[in-house]
């Protein structure tokens, strides 16, 4: 960095330091270098997907429904259907099981997406009530459902869980929780915002996966790397009732190409690349782990994401990583936020842009972030 780039990042706040150096980076560790406008609009000007010649969609129709096809194929569902989100998705596919049972009651861990981070939504909104399979900080099982008392519109099984630091259950796990629920007729609902990238960590396909489940929800914005939006898949009549769900949630949009196109080249462009990812996050975690201060959770991981804790104050080290990044031009774990517990936690995303890295060069520069951390919440 000049002298020039040194003065002008003084009068910048530290996200947009983060964001201008990240772009000019040598290596990341993860997640993606950062995009301009300009750049992702030139990008999906020049997709294949979007030089069919065919109309834009109104009010679906056209590329969304090839989107939709898509995802039923890969899923090896009857149907699928496009959402604007994912908080939007899953819970007009809950109230499709909850009309179908004539129970609100929906079987689902504390920690789940529609629990702890959509506002009361599940309740205030849908209508919903939620009945816990357990509170412990783990996968729930086939016992948790099979002791779980009185009739359940559904059981959400989220796959893998994010506020866990992306934990799968086994295959034989996850087996027996849908044959328990096949036993007292509940339908499986599957939060599968990440089951892309699941599939490395089951050996199994996602039709594979879906298959045990009577509705699966995907993102299109995480691993496949799209603009927005997600999908439910299930059978023929269960995604027309979704249909309707949609629209009184306000999500029939007028025209949403931009998403789908992103959305179809990250299917098309990335599926093939998440075992390399989940490789290559083995290979980080080894490194993360080899360091003081830090615990990575789980290990080794179970897909191309994972969390890491430290015992440093996350202030000092979201600076010390800026300034790592300013400094030598190696952007290495970011983003650190405070968890319950006084800990310091971050993201590990695991992408294209990480697979230089050695366990080898994850401990050398974490070396050099930790002691600064250290250095700067030194009383």
């Amino acid at each position: 960095m000049t002298d020039a780039d040194r003065d002008a990042s003084s009068e910048q706040s530290p996200r947009q330091r983060l964001w201008h150096a990240s772009r000019s980076a040598t290596r990341l560790l993860s997640n993606e270098r950062p995009s301009a406008l300009a750049e992702r609009l030139a990008a999906l000007a020049a997709s294949p997907n979007a030089s069919t010649g065919e109309p834009v969609d109104t009010y679906g129709g056209g590329i969304v429904e090839r989107l939709e096809s898509r995802v039923a194929g890969l899923l090896g569902k009857p149907a699928a259907l496009w959402f604007p989100s994912g908080t939007i998705a899953q819970q007009a596919m809950l109230r499709v099981w909850a009309a179908r049972a004539g129970t609100s009651r929906v079987a689902v861990h504390p920690l789940h997406h529609t629990q702890v981070n959509e506002e009361g939504a599940f309740t205030a909104l849908s209508g919903l009530e939620p009945v816990l399979l357990t509170t412990d900080p783990r996968q729930p099982t086939a016992d948790d459902l099979a002791e779980t008392p009185g009739p359940l519109a559904a059981a959400v099984v989220e796959l893998p869980m994010q506020e866990l630091g992306y934990v799968l259950p086994t295959w034989e796990e996850y087996e027996r929780f849908a044959a328990v629920a096949r036993e007292r007729s509940v339908p499986v609902h599957v939060d599968g915002a990440r089951l892309w990238e699941s599939q490395h960590h089951f050996a199994r396909s996602a039709a594979e996966i879906a298959a045990l489940a009577s509705s699966v929800y995907v993102s299109m914005y995480k691993g496949v790397g799209g603009l927005s939006g997600a999908l439910v898949a299930s059978d023929a009549d269960a995604v027309e009732e979704a249909r309707v769900w949609r629209t009184r949630y306000g999500g029939d949009l007028f025209q949403q190409f931009p998403a789908i196109v992103a959305a179809l080249d990250g299917l098309d462009g990335r599926l093939d690349r998440m075992p390399v990812w989940a490789r290559q996050a083995a290979v980080i975690a080894e490194g993360l782990s080899s360091l003081p201060h830090l615990t990575v959770t789980p290990n080794p991981p179970h897909i191309c994401e994972f969390w890491v804790y430290a015992d440093l104050p996350p202030d000092a080290l979201n600076r010390a990583v800026l300034e790592h990044l300013e400094a030598v031009g190696e952007r290495w774990v970011h983003g650190w936020w405070p968890d319950d517990d006084g800990r310091a936690v971050a993201e590990v995303t695991v992408r294209d842009a990480a697979l230089s890295w050695t366990a080898e060069d994850v401990e050398r520069a974490g070396r050099s972030v930790l002691q600064r951390a250290a250095d700067l919440s030194a009383p």
